[in-house]
Protein backbone atom coordinates (compact mmCIF):
# COMPACT_ATOMS: atom_id res chain seq x y z
CA UNK A 1 0.00 0.00 0.00
CA UNK A 2 2.85 2.31 0.89
CA UNK A 3 4.55 1.67 -2.45
CA UNK A 4 1.26 2.15 -4.29
CA UNK A 5 0.81 5.59 -2.72
CA UNK A 6 4.36 6.54 -3.71
CA UNK A 7 3.79 5.36 -7.27
CA UNK A 8 0.53 7.28 -7.53
CA UNK A 9 2.19 10.36 -6.08
CA UNK A 10 5.08 10.08 -8.56
CA UNK A 11 2.62 9.59 -11.39
CA UNK A 12 0.73 12.68 -10.28
CA UNK A 13 3.90 14.77 -10.28
CA UNK A 14 4.81 13.40 -13.70
CA UNK A 15 1.40 14.29 -15.11
CA UNK A 16 1.66 17.73 -13.55
CA UNK A 17 5.12 18.23 -15.08
CA UNK A 18 3.93 17.08 -18.49
CA UNK A 19 0.88 19.34 -18.22
CA UNK A 20 3.14 22.23 -17.33
CA UNK A 21 5.40 21.54 -20.29
CA UNK A 22 2.38 21.29 -22.59
CA UNK A 23 1.04 24.57 -21.22
CA UNK A 24 4.41 26.22 -21.76
CA UNK A 25 4.57 24.83 -25.30
CA UNK A 26 1.06 26.04 -26.08
CA UNK A 27 1.83 29.43 -24.59
CA UNK A 28 5.00 29.67 -26.70
CA UNK A 29 3.02 28.69 -29.79
CA UNK A 30 0.37 31.33 -29.07
CA UNK A 31 2.95 34.03 -28.44
CA UNK A 32 4.87 33.13 -31.61
CA UNK A 33 1.69 33.36 -33.69
CA UNK A 34 0.02 36.28 -31.90
CA UNK A 35 0.46 38.76 -34.76
CA UNK A 36 0.38 38.01 -38.45
CA UNK A 37 2.65 39.66 -41.02
CA UNK A 38 1.56 42.45 -43.31
CA UNK A 39 0.80 41.37 -46.86
CA UNK A 40 3.80 41.74 -49.15
CA UNK A 41 3.53 43.87 -52.25
CA UNK A 42 3.62 40.77 -54.44
CA UNK A 43 0.81 39.16 -52.41
CA UNK A 44 -1.30 42.31 -52.66
CA UNK A 45 -0.86 42.28 -56.42
CA UNK A 46 -1.84 38.61 -56.58
CA UNK A 47 -5.07 39.34 -54.70
CA UNK A 48 -6.08 42.12 -57.06
CA UNK A 49 -8.07 41.81 -60.27
CA UNK A 50 -8.84 44.66 -62.62
CA UNK A 51 -11.71 44.01 -65.04
CA UNK A 52 -10.76 44.54 -68.70
CA UNK A 53 -11.62 47.75 -70.50
CA UNK A 54 -13.86 47.77 -73.54
CA UNK A 55 -10.78 48.46 -75.64
CA UNK A 56 -9.19 45.24 -74.34
CA UNK A 57 -12.30 43.26 -75.29
CA UNK A 58 -12.85 44.68 -78.77
CA UNK A 59 -11.66 42.14 -81.32
CA UNK A 60 -10.33 39.85 -78.56
CA UNK A 61 -10.21 36.27 -79.85
CA UNK A 62 -10.25 34.83 -76.35
CA UNK A 63 -13.92 35.81 -76.06
CA UNK A 64 -14.61 33.43 -78.96
CA UNK A 65 -12.91 30.63 -77.02
CA UNK A 66 -15.01 31.49 -73.95
CA UNK A 67 -18.17 31.27 -76.06
CA UNK A 68 -17.11 28.44 -78.34
CA UNK A 69 -20.17 26.36 -77.45
CA UNK A 70 -22.72 29.09 -78.25
CA UNK A 71 -25.72 27.88 -80.29
CA UNK A 72 -25.51 28.80 -83.95
CA UNK A 73 -27.91 31.64 -84.58
CA UNK A 74 -27.58 34.81 -86.60
CA UNK A 75 -23.79 34.70 -86.87
CA UNK A 76 -21.31 32.04 -85.81
CA UNK A 77 -18.64 34.48 -84.64
CA UNK A 78 -20.95 37.09 -83.15
CA UNK A 79 -22.87 34.48 -81.14
CA UNK A 80 -19.64 33.11 -79.68
CA UNK A 81 -18.39 36.59 -78.75
CA UNK A 82 -21.74 37.43 -77.12
CA UNK A 83 -21.67 34.28 -74.97
CA UNK A 84 -18.02 34.91 -74.16
CA UNK A 85 -18.83 38.40 -72.91
CA UNK A 86 -21.72 37.03 -70.84
CA UNK A 87 -19.51 34.37 -69.27
CA UNK A 88 -16.82 36.92 -68.52
CA UNK A 89 -19.31 39.24 -66.80
CA UNK A 90 -20.63 36.32 -64.72
CA UNK A 91 -17.12 35.25 -63.74
CA UNK A 92 -16.30 38.78 -62.59
CA UNK A 93 -19.50 38.79 -60.55
CA UNK A 94 -18.68 35.41 -59.01
CA UNK A 95 -15.15 36.48 -58.14
CA UNK A 96 -16.43 39.53 -56.28
CA UNK A 97 -18.77 37.27 -54.33
CA UNK A 98 -15.93 34.86 -53.44
CA UNK A 99 -13.78 37.79 -52.28
CA UNK A 100 -16.37 38.41 -49.59
CA UNK A 101 -17.72 34.94 -48.80
CA UNK A 102 -14.90 32.53 -49.66
CA UNK A 103 -15.90 28.92 -50.37
CA UNK A 104 -19.46 29.28 -49.08
CA UNK A 105 -21.74 27.91 -51.79
CA UNK A 106 -25.04 29.35 -50.64
CA UNK A 107 -25.79 32.53 -52.51
CA UNK A 108 -22.98 32.44 -55.06
CA UNK A 109 -24.14 33.42 -58.58
CA UNK A 110 -24.53 30.36 -60.76
CA UNK A 111 -21.99 29.76 -63.51
CA UNK A 112 -23.05 29.51 -67.13
CA UNK A 113 -22.54 25.80 -67.85
CA UNK A 114 -20.45 24.89 -70.86
CA UNK A 115 -21.91 22.56 -73.45
CA UNK A 116 -19.23 20.24 -74.76
CA UNK A 117 -20.72 17.64 -77.15
CA UNK A 118 -17.29 16.10 -77.74
CA UNK A 119 -18.39 12.94 -79.53
CA UNK A 120 -20.68 14.97 -81.76
CA UNK A 121 -17.65 16.91 -83.01
CA UNK A 122 -15.29 13.95 -83.44
CA UNK A 123 -16.42 10.56 -82.05
CA UNK A 124 -13.84 8.58 -80.14
CA UNK A 125 -13.86 5.78 -82.73
CA UNK A 126 -12.70 8.25 -85.42
CA UNK A 127 -9.83 9.71 -83.42
CA UNK A 128 -6.42 8.51 -84.59
CA UNK A 129 -5.31 5.81 -82.08
CA UNK A 130 -2.16 6.49 -80.09
CA UNK A 131 -0.47 3.42 -81.60
CA UNK A 132 -1.40 4.27 -85.20
CA UNK A 133 1.77 4.88 -87.23
CA UNK A 134 0.15 7.06 -89.92
CA UNK A 135 -2.73 9.33 -88.94
CA UNK A 136 -2.98 10.76 -92.46
CA UNK A 137 -3.87 7.31 -93.81
CA UNK A 138 -6.21 6.76 -90.85
CA UNK A 139 -8.26 9.86 -91.60
CA UNK A 140 -8.38 9.05 -95.31
CA UNK A 141 -9.75 5.62 -94.43
CA UNK A 142 -12.53 7.40 -92.52
CA UNK A 143 -12.73 10.18 -95.08
CA UNK A 144 -16.47 10.33 -95.67
CA UNK A 145 -17.29 10.53 -91.97
CA UNK A 146 -14.62 13.15 -91.28
CA UNK A 147 -15.77 15.28 -94.20
CA UNK A 148 -19.39 15.05 -93.01
CA UNK A 149 -18.35 16.14 -89.51
CA UNK A 150 -16.30 19.04 -90.87
CA UNK A 151 -19.32 20.17 -92.88
CA UNK A 152 -21.70 19.77 -89.93
CA UNK A 153 -19.39 21.74 -87.64
CA UNK A 154 -18.31 24.30 -90.20
CA UNK A 155 -19.42 27.15 -87.94
CA UNK A 156 -17.36 25.74 -85.05
CA UNK A 157 -14.27 25.55 -87.25
CA UNK A 158 -14.94 29.09 -88.43
CA UNK A 159 -14.85 30.17 -84.79
CA UNK A 160 -11.46 28.55 -84.34
CA UNK A 161 -10.14 30.36 -87.41
CA UNK A 162 -11.57 33.68 -86.19
CA UNK A 163 -9.97 33.27 -82.77
CA UNK A 164 -6.63 32.35 -84.36
CA UNK A 165 -6.64 35.40 -86.61
CA UNK A 166 -8.32 37.93 -84.30
CA UNK A 167 -6.77 41.43 -83.98
CA UNK A 168 -5.84 40.71 -80.37
CA UNK A 169 -5.88 37.73 -78.03
CA UNK A 170 -5.59 38.01 -74.27
CA UNK A 171 -7.24 36.25 -71.35
CA UNK A 172 -9.45 38.76 -69.48
CA UNK A 173 -11.02 36.27 -67.07
CA UNK A 174 -10.26 36.24 -63.33
CA UNK A 175 -8.66 33.20 -61.77
CA UNK A 176 -9.90 32.50 -58.24
CA UNK A 177 -11.17 29.84 -55.85
CA UNK A 178 -14.39 29.00 -57.74
CA UNK A 179 -13.19 29.68 -61.30
CA UNK A 180 -15.19 28.24 -64.18
CA UNK A 181 -13.14 27.50 -67.30
CA UNK A 182 -14.06 27.94 -70.96
CA UNK A 183 -15.19 24.81 -72.88
CA UNK A 184 -11.63 23.55 -73.28
CA UNK A 185 -12.81 20.01 -74.02
CA UNK A 186 -14.75 21.27 -77.03
CA UNK A 187 -11.75 23.36 -78.10
CA UNK A 188 -9.43 20.33 -78.03
CA UNK A 189 -11.83 18.09 -79.97
CA UNK A 190 -12.55 20.79 -82.58
CA UNK A 191 -8.81 21.40 -82.95
CA UNK A 192 -8.41 17.65 -83.55
CA UNK A 193 -11.13 17.72 -86.21
CA UNK A 194 -9.32 20.64 -87.82
CA UNK A 195 -6.13 18.59 -88.10
CA UNK A 196 -8.09 15.61 -89.44
CA UNK A 197 -9.45 17.88 -92.15
CA UNK A 198 -5.90 19.08 -92.89
CA UNK A 199 -4.76 15.44 -93.19
CA UNK A 200 -7.34 14.80 -95.86
CA UNK A 201 -6.39 17.95 -97.76
CA UNK A 202 -2.78 16.75 -97.88
CA UNK A 203 -3.69 13.23 -99.00
CA UNK A 204 -5.95 14.61 -101.73
CA UNK A 205 -3.06 16.49 -103.26
CA UNK A 206 -3.64 19.87 -101.66
CA UNK A 207 -0.68 20.25 -99.27
CA UNK A 208 -0.77 24.05 -99.27
CA UNK A 209 -4.40 24.08 -98.10
CA UNK A 210 -3.46 21.50 -95.47
CA UNK A 211 -0.58 23.66 -94.25
CA UNK A 212 -2.84 26.72 -94.12
CA UNK A 213 -5.14 24.83 -91.71
CA UNK A 214 -2.16 23.58 -89.69
CA UNK A 215 -0.81 27.14 -89.46
CA UNK A 216 -4.12 28.34 -88.01
CA UNK A 217 -4.15 25.44 -85.53
CA UNK A 218 -0.62 26.26 -84.35
CA UNK A 219 -1.41 29.97 -84.13
CA UNK A 220 -4.50 29.43 -81.98
CA UNK A 221 -2.76 26.98 -79.66
CA UNK A 222 0.27 29.26 -79.33
CA UNK A 223 -1.92 32.23 -78.41
CA UNK A 224 -3.78 30.15 -75.83
CA UNK A 225 -0.51 29.04 -74.23
CA UNK A 226 1.07 32.50 -74.27
CA UNK A 227 -1.93 34.09 -72.55
CA UNK A 228 -2.74 31.28 -70.12
CA UNK A 229 -3.70 32.28 -66.59
CA UNK A 230 -3.84 28.73 -65.22
CA UNK A 231 -1.92 25.49 -65.33
CA UNK A 232 -5.06 23.83 -66.68
CA UNK A 233 -5.08 26.07 -69.76
CA UNK A 234 -1.36 25.46 -70.29
CA UNK A 235 -1.79 21.68 -70.10
CA UNK A 236 -4.67 21.93 -72.59
CA UNK A 237 -2.37 23.84 -74.95
CA UNK A 238 0.35 21.18 -74.52
CA UNK A 239 -2.13 18.43 -75.44
CA UNK A 240 -3.03 20.38 -78.56
CA UNK A 241 0.63 20.88 -79.44
CA UNK A 242 1.31 17.14 -79.18
CA UNK A 243 -1.36 16.53 -81.84
CA UNK A 244 0.09 19.27 -84.03
CA UNK A 245 3.56 17.73 -83.79
CA UNK A 246 2.18 14.33 -84.68
CA UNK A 247 0.51 15.90 -87.72
CA UNK A 248 3.72 17.68 -88.76
CA UNK A 249 5.65 14.44 -88.31
CA UNK A 250 3.25 12.66 -90.67
CA UNK A 251 3.54 15.53 -93.16
CA UNK A 252 7.34 15.36 -93.01
CA UNK A 253 7.34 11.62 -93.66
CA UNK A 254 5.01 11.55 -96.67
CA UNK A 255 7.74 11.30 -99.31
CA UNK A 256 11.35 10.19 -99.42
CA UNK A 257 12.37 13.07 -101.66
CA UNK A 258 12.40 16.71 -100.60
CA UNK A 259 9.01 18.46 -100.92
CA UNK A 260 8.56 21.76 -102.77
CA UNK A 261 10.45 24.64 -101.19
CA UNK A 262 7.29 26.49 -100.09
CA UNK A 263 5.95 23.45 -98.22
CA UNK A 264 9.31 22.65 -96.65
CA UNK A 265 9.70 26.24 -95.46
CA UNK A 266 6.17 26.27 -94.01
CA UNK A 267 6.75 23.08 -92.02
CA UNK A 268 10.11 24.36 -90.80
CA UNK A 269 8.52 27.59 -89.56
CA UNK A 270 5.74 25.75 -87.73
CA UNK A 271 8.34 23.65 -85.91
CA UNK A 272 10.87 26.36 -85.15
CA UNK A 273 9.20 28.24 -82.28
CA UNK A 274 10.18 26.84 -78.84
CA UNK A 275 7.38 25.52 -76.66
CA UNK A 276 5.79 28.25 -74.56
CA UNK A 277 6.99 28.29 -70.95
CA UNK A 278 4.73 28.42 -67.89
CA UNK A 279 5.58 32.03 -66.99
CA UNK A 280 2.10 33.33 -67.82
CA UNK A 281 0.32 30.36 -66.21
CA UNK A 282 2.35 30.66 -63.00
CA UNK A 283 1.42 34.31 -62.71
CA UNK A 284 -2.19 33.18 -62.74
CA UNK A 285 -1.31 30.43 -60.27
CA UNK A 286 -0.17 33.13 -57.83
CA UNK A 287 -3.61 34.72 -58.06
CA UNK A 288 -5.33 31.38 -57.63
CA UNK A 289 -3.27 30.31 -54.61
CA UNK A 290 -3.67 33.71 -52.96
CA UNK A 291 -7.46 33.51 -53.37
CA UNK A 292 -7.49 30.06 -51.72
CA UNK A 293 -5.21 30.84 -48.77
CA UNK A 294 -6.35 34.33 -47.86
CA UNK A 295 -9.55 34.50 -45.76
CA UNK A 296 -12.53 36.45 -47.15
CA UNK A 297 -13.68 39.71 -45.65
CA UNK A 298 -16.51 38.25 -43.55
CA UNK A 299 -14.68 35.15 -42.28
CA UNK A 300 -14.13 36.60 -38.82
CA UNK A 301 -10.51 35.55 -38.97
CA UNK A 302 -9.44 39.10 -38.20
CA UNK A 303 -11.92 40.61 -35.69
CA UNK A 304 -12.33 44.31 -36.26
CA UNK A 305 -11.56 46.36 -33.15
CA UNK A 306 -13.52 49.50 -33.93
CA UNK A 307 -15.01 50.89 -30.72
CA UNK A 308 -15.74 47.45 -29.28
CA UNK A 309 -14.21 47.25 -25.76
CA UNK A 310 -14.30 43.44 -25.97
CA UNK A 311 -12.22 43.31 -29.18
CA UNK A 312 -9.15 42.16 -27.27
CA UNK A 313 -11.04 39.20 -25.80
CA UNK A 314 -12.49 38.33 -29.21
CA UNK A 315 -8.95 38.39 -30.53
CA UNK A 316 -7.85 35.97 -27.81
CA UNK A 317 -10.84 33.65 -28.28
CA UNK A 318 -10.16 33.58 -32.01
CA UNK A 319 -6.56 32.50 -31.39
CA UNK A 320 -7.15 28.70 -31.20
CA UNK A 321 -8.34 28.68 -34.82
CA UNK A 322 -5.03 30.13 -35.98
CA UNK A 323 -2.60 29.03 -33.29
CA UNK A 324 -0.24 27.59 -35.92
CA UNK A 325 -1.58 29.25 -39.07
CA UNK A 326 -1.06 32.85 -40.15
CA UNK A 327 -2.89 33.51 -43.43
CA UNK A 328 -1.01 36.63 -44.46
CA UNK A 329 2.40 35.09 -43.84
CA UNK A 330 1.23 31.93 -45.62
CA UNK A 331 0.18 33.92 -48.68
CA UNK A 332 3.47 35.84 -48.63
CA UNK A 333 5.53 32.65 -48.43
CA UNK A 334 3.49 30.92 -51.12
CA UNK A 335 3.90 33.83 -53.52
CA UNK A 336 7.66 33.89 -52.89
CA UNK A 337 7.93 30.17 -53.65
CA UNK A 338 5.89 30.64 -56.83
CA UNK A 339 8.08 33.55 -57.91
CA UNK A 340 11.08 31.24 -57.68
CA UNK A 341 9.27 28.46 -59.55
CA UNK A 342 8.26 30.96 -62.23
CA UNK A 343 11.87 32.10 -62.60
CA UNK A 344 12.93 28.46 -63.04
CA UNK A 345 10.32 27.94 -65.77
CA UNK A 346 11.92 30.76 -67.79
CA UNK A 347 15.41 29.22 -67.69
CA UNK A 348 16.86 27.08 -70.48
CA UNK A 349 15.60 23.54 -69.99
CA UNK A 350 18.99 22.04 -69.13
CA UNK A 351 19.34 24.52 -66.24
CA UNK A 352 15.89 23.96 -64.74
CA UNK A 353 16.56 20.73 -62.85
CA UNK A 354 19.45 22.13 -60.81
CA UNK A 355 17.58 25.39 -60.13
CA UNK A 356 14.50 23.50 -58.94
CA UNK A 357 16.65 21.33 -56.70
CA UNK A 358 17.91 24.49 -55.01
CA UNK A 359 14.33 25.50 -54.26
CA UNK A 360 13.63 22.08 -52.79
CA UNK A 361 16.80 22.28 -50.71
CA UNK A 362 15.60 25.58 -49.30
CA UNK A 363 12.30 23.99 -48.33
CA UNK A 364 14.06 21.05 -46.71
CA UNK A 365 16.54 23.24 -44.84
CA UNK A 366 13.72 25.28 -43.39
CA UNK A 367 12.14 22.10 -41.96
CA UNK A 368 8.83 23.76 -42.68
CA UNK A 369 6.65 20.88 -41.49
CA UNK A 370 8.45 20.14 -38.22
CA UNK A 371 6.73 21.85 -35.28
CA UNK A 372 9.73 21.33 -32.98
CA UNK A 373 11.94 23.18 -35.49
CA UNK A 374 9.73 26.25 -35.85
CA UNK A 375 6.85 27.66 -33.84
CA UNK A 376 5.70 30.48 -36.06
CA UNK A 377 3.13 29.55 -38.72
CA UNK A 378 4.18 25.92 -38.89
CA UNK A 379 0.89 24.82 -40.48
CA UNK A 380 0.85 27.63 -43.00
CA UNK A 381 4.49 27.08 -43.96
CA UNK A 382 3.83 23.39 -44.50
CA UNK A 383 0.64 23.91 -46.51
CA UNK A 384 2.30 25.25 -49.62
CA UNK A 385 5.84 23.92 -49.26
CA UNK A 386 4.57 20.34 -49.61
CA UNK A 387 2.99 21.21 -52.97
CA UNK A 388 6.12 22.80 -54.48
CA UNK A 389 7.40 19.49 -56.01
CA UNK A 390 4.20 19.27 -58.09
CA UNK A 391 5.27 22.29 -60.12
CA UNK A 392 8.35 20.42 -61.28
CA UNK A 393 6.02 17.97 -63.02
CA UNK A 394 4.32 20.75 -64.98
CA UNK A 395 7.64 22.31 -65.99
CA UNK A 396 8.96 18.95 -67.20
CA UNK A 397 5.83 18.37 -69.27
CA UNK A 398 6.66 21.55 -71.17
CA UNK A 399 10.26 20.38 -71.59
CA UNK A 400 9.10 16.97 -72.84
CA UNK A 401 6.93 18.52 -75.55
CA UNK A 402 9.80 20.76 -76.60
CA UNK A 403 11.98 17.67 -76.88
CA UNK A 404 9.31 16.12 -79.12
CA UNK A 405 9.28 19.29 -81.22
CA UNK A 406 13.05 19.04 -81.69
CA UNK A 407 12.68 15.40 -82.67
CA UNK A 408 10.12 16.20 -85.38
CA UNK A 409 12.22 19.10 -86.65
CA UNK A 410 15.18 16.71 -86.98
CA UNK A 411 12.91 14.34 -88.88
CA UNK A 412 11.95 17.17 -91.22
CA UNK A 413 15.56 18.13 -91.92
CA UNK A 414 16.66 14.53 -92.36
CA UNK A 415 13.94 14.11 -95.00
CA UNK A 416 14.93 17.30 -96.81
CA UNK A 417 18.61 16.35 -96.78
CA UNK A 418 17.77 12.72 -97.63
CA UNK A 419 20.01 11.34 -94.88
CA UNK A 420 20.51 7.60 -95.26
CA UNK A 421 19.81 5.45 -92.15
CA UNK A 422 23.46 4.32 -91.78
CA UNK A 423 24.53 7.99 -91.72
CA UNK A 424 22.05 9.04 -89.04
CA UNK A 425 24.30 8.73 -85.94
CA UNK A 426 26.97 10.94 -87.50
CA UNK A 427 24.35 13.35 -88.81
CA UNK A 428 22.74 13.64 -85.37
CA UNK A 429 26.15 14.28 -83.80
CA UNK A 430 26.54 17.27 -86.14
CA UNK A 431 23.04 18.59 -85.44
CA UNK A 432 22.66 22.05 -83.83
CA UNK A 433 22.70 22.26 -80.06
CA UNK A 434 19.15 23.66 -80.17
CA UNK A 435 17.96 20.29 -81.49
CA UNK A 436 19.73 18.13 -78.91
CA UNK A 437 18.08 16.44 -75.94
CA UNK A 438 16.79 19.40 -73.87
CA UNK A 439 17.76 17.75 -70.59
CA UNK A 440 21.21 16.29 -71.33
CA UNK A 441 22.22 18.52 -74.28
CA UNK A 442 23.46 15.36 -75.99
CA UNK A 443 22.41 14.52 -79.57
CA UNK A 444 19.07 12.77 -79.94
CA UNK A 445 19.11 8.98 -80.05
CA UNK A 446 18.87 6.86 -83.20
CA UNK A 447 17.25 3.41 -83.08
CA UNK A 448 18.56 1.59 -86.15
CA UNK A 449 16.34 -1.45 -85.57
CA UNK A 450 13.17 0.59 -86.07
CA UNK A 451 14.67 3.45 -88.15
CA UNK A 452 13.42 5.96 -85.63
CA UNK A 453 14.60 9.00 -83.73
CA UNK A 454 14.12 8.68 -79.97
CA UNK A 455 13.85 11.12 -77.09
CA UNK A 456 13.44 10.07 -73.45
CA UNK A 457 11.07 12.45 -71.69
CA UNK A 458 10.41 12.50 -67.96
CA UNK A 459 6.63 12.59 -67.58
CA UNK A 460 4.00 10.09 -68.67
CA UNK A 461 2.30 11.13 -71.89
CA UNK A 462 -1.29 10.03 -72.50
CA UNK A 463 -0.90 10.47 -76.26
CA UNK A 464 2.06 8.08 -76.47
CA UNK A 465 1.55 4.30 -76.72
CA UNK A 466 1.22 2.87 -73.23
CA UNK A 467 1.37 6.40 -71.75
CA UNK A 468 5.13 6.14 -72.18
CA UNK A 469 7.46 9.07 -71.57
CA UNK A 470 9.49 7.94 -74.61
CA UNK A 471 8.93 9.91 -77.81
CA UNK A 472 9.66 8.10 -81.06
CA UNK A 473 9.56 9.39 -84.64
CA UNK A 474 9.97 6.86 -87.43
CA UNK A 475 11.55 7.82 -90.73
CA UNK A 476 9.52 6.56 -93.66
CA UNK A 477 10.18 6.60 -97.33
Amino acid sequence: MKYLRRCLKALGWLMLALGGLAALGLAALIVANWNDDALSEAAQQALQYTPPTEQALEGNGYLIVMGLDAPIGGGAIGDAVALGRTRLAREIERRRWVEVHGDRQEGIPSPIPAKSPLDDVLPGRLRCPVDESDCFAWFVKHGDEVQALAKTHQALLQRLAAAAGSPQFSNPAPIYLQSEFPPYGLLVRAHELWLAQASQEWMHGRPQQALDIAHQAVQLRSRLASHSNSLIASMVALAMQHRELRWLSDASARTASAPPMAESKAIEELLSAPTTSLESALKGEMQYIASILYPPADSGFYPSAGDDPLAWWKHALNRPSRVAYLPRQTVNQSIEYLKQVRAVSALPIHQQSAAFSRIMQLVDDDSVCLPWKRLRNVAGSCVFATTVPVYRTYIERVADIDGYRRLVLLQRRAAVEQVAPPDMPAWLARSPQTLHDPYTQEPMQWDAATSSLVFEGREKQNQNPGRSSTYRVRLRG
